[in-house]
């Protein structure tokens, strides 16, 4: 395995290779689809050695299900001749001396562990190696007036990454880094000291920060100094219909995409009122209600300024959100259907299948991802996660329902349905995504609706209902 899979790649790329070397076409057809995803978030990462590797499962791929890929083929051939032009083009003349003493830098440098690959599990971290490392060394950093605690974990390996933050449950983040040509330092913080609780299976570095996350049985398990507890459980919050929650909101990660802001306005339409406005407005309407529900919730933009793309689904992959929704406002094409066009509906991300979505799409569209060009964007509309289509698919119906059903208490609205459709602002999202189209801005009933407090309200509270149902039926 290629030491630049690192967390999100990982785990897809190691169960693609797996499913490729099976004997069973089901399983060989679904590392092809893995590949296929992992090609499309190397694009929206600027990875180029994940673009590589991708591409050569796709081609294996290929062979074994004995597709034509002539393009994959293509691309995978140009990226690894530009590869060893640069290779060749970077090399300074050497004396026999000078190669002598790069030869040992390169063994020294060989001779220290590499990681492979990281994951985030419930209450540790494990990071994977070529060989068996060294226990770290570690320490504190604790000053409760300031509220910082954190956890050092200096590990002599080679990490092929510069720096890299994630945010797992049970901390503020996780911080990884080359600190110098010999030590990875893995930092920890939370809210309150972190004990120390490591242990080395094989190749394997586990990290604890919850207590007993790591079995004392199993191998020796070095502390420092205790494990907080874990607070108790509270029961879990009332839904707004008065019912129990079979799961409790604070285990829920919710990233809010108002859609649009700074330079790009969105569509423009009665009395000149702007999307990004409406939208950014409602987004933090629904950011409060889920957080008086307990979620964990993050918006993409708090103020007016612009987010490209590629970075509000970055964001959520890095948040490690459960569900992704990006919030917008429709418009009619031309002035003579202002008045005709309303309603509210929701998306998935699909190969569009009606020419209204299509348009729909073209509009959201406008500020579209530059690096992705025509062959990479078709390769991701014909590669269907069927997994994650169903999941949106779901939770697009739930939010619909719950909008209407809310909204309807008070005022006349119209169902415009949920839809398929090509929107590349929830291109590389690693979870269920939808994009909510919260009514017409150029409708001038709807236009006054968007920007009042009363209707904000209930529509917050209606997407926060469907959100609910949403996870309790999954």
């Amino acid at each position: 395995m290629l030491f630049l899979t690192a967390l999100l790649y990982g785990n897809q790329l190691e169960r693609a290779y797996e499913d490729l070397a099976s004997s069973d076409p089901e399983r060989v057809e679904r590392a092809y689809n893995g590949f296929k995803t992992l090609y499309i978030r190397s694009i929206l990462e600027n990875d180029s050695s994940m673009k590589v590797e991708a591409l050569k499962g796709l081609v294996q791929s290929c062979d074994r299900l004995k597709i034509e890929c002539k393009d994959y083929r293509q691309k995978l051939n140009a990226l690894l001749q530009r590869d060893k032009n640069r290779k060749k083009n970077s090399l300074p003349h050497k004396t026999e001396k000078t190669r002598d003493q790069s030869r040992t830098k390169e063994v020294k440098k060989e001779s220290l562990p590499k990681i492979s690959s990281i994951y985030l599990k419930k209450g540790y971290i494990e990071l994977k190696f070529d060989k068996r490392p060294e226990p770290p060394k570690s320490f504190s950093i604790n000053d409760g007036k300031k509220g910082i605690y954190k956890r050092v974990y200096d590990i002599k390996a080679v990490w092929p990454y510069v720096f890299r933050e994630y945010s797992p449950k049970g901390l503020k983040r996780v911080k990884i880094a080359q600190f110098d040509k010999k030590t990875t330092r893995v930092v920890l913080e939370g809210d309150r000291a972190i004990g120390a609780d490591f242990k080395i299976e094989n190749t394997v570095l586990k990290i604890g920060y919850l207590k007993g996350i790591l079995d004392e049985r199993e191998s020796k398990i070095v502390k420092n100094e205790p494990i907080p507890q874990k607070k108790p459980k509270k029961t879990a919050k009332k839904a707004q219909t008065g019912n129990l929650l079979s799961f409790d909101p604070r285990t829920k990660t919710v990233v809010i995409d108002p859609g649009h802001g700074g330079k790009d306005a969105g569509a423009v339409g009665y009395k000149r009122k702007r999307e990004k406005d409406a939208v950014l407005a409602i987004a933090k309407r629904l950011y409060g209600e889920l957080k008086r529900r307990g979620y964990k919730v993050y918006l993409t933009r708090t103020k007016d300024y612009f987010v490209p793309l590629r970075n509000r689904t970055r964001y959520a992959n890095r948040r490690m959100a459960d569900i992704f929704i990006s919030i917008h406002a429709n418009a009619a094409p031309k002035k003579s259907k202002y008045l005709s066009m309303k309603g509210i509906e929701t998306f998935f991300l699909s190969p569009a299948r009606s020419e209204r979505a299509k348009k729909v799409a073209a509009l959201e569209n406008r500020a579209d991802l530059d690096s992705m060009g025509y062959y990479s964007k078709q390769t991701f509309l014909n590669f269907l996660n069927r997994e994650k289509i169903i999941a949106s698919n779901k939770l697009a119906l739930d939010v619909q329902r719950g909008m209407l059903y809310n909204l309807r208490k008070r005022y006349d609205v119209t169902d415009g349905g949920v839809r398929e459709g090509p929107f590349w602002v929830l291109v590389g999202a690693q979870m269920p995504s939808i994009l909510i189209e919260i009514g017409y801005i150029t409708n001038p009933t709807e236009a006054k609706r968007l920007f009042n407090p009363a209707y904000q309200k209930l529509l917050a509270k209606g997407i926060a209902d469907g959100i609910d149902s949403y996870f309790e039926k999954n």
